[in-house]
């Protein structure tokens, strides 16, 4: 049973490693202008940061704990 909760967890680091790299890659392609047709990278992450500090104290706290499950490794 520890070994199936292991290779769950590697499997959604591994996930989750591969859509950072294609956020930073979504990023970088729009900052050259050679950005997804469609996609606004940039503006997704503007609205979501204005989501969380719409919220106030909620969101601050809503904002910690995504940053702390991103952080463990």
């Amino acid at each position: 049973m520890a070994n199936a909760f292991k290779m769950l967890g590697d499997l959604i680091s591994g996930l989750t490693a591969l859509l950072m790299s294609l956020v930073g890659l979504g990023i970088t392609a729009q900052i050259l202008g050679i950005g997804w047709t469609g996609m606004d990278v940039i503006g997704s992450i503007t609205g979501l940061v204005s989501r969380f500090a719409a919220a106030d104290l909620a969101g601050l706290i809503a904002l910690l704990v995504i940053l702390s499950f991103m952080g463990k490794k």
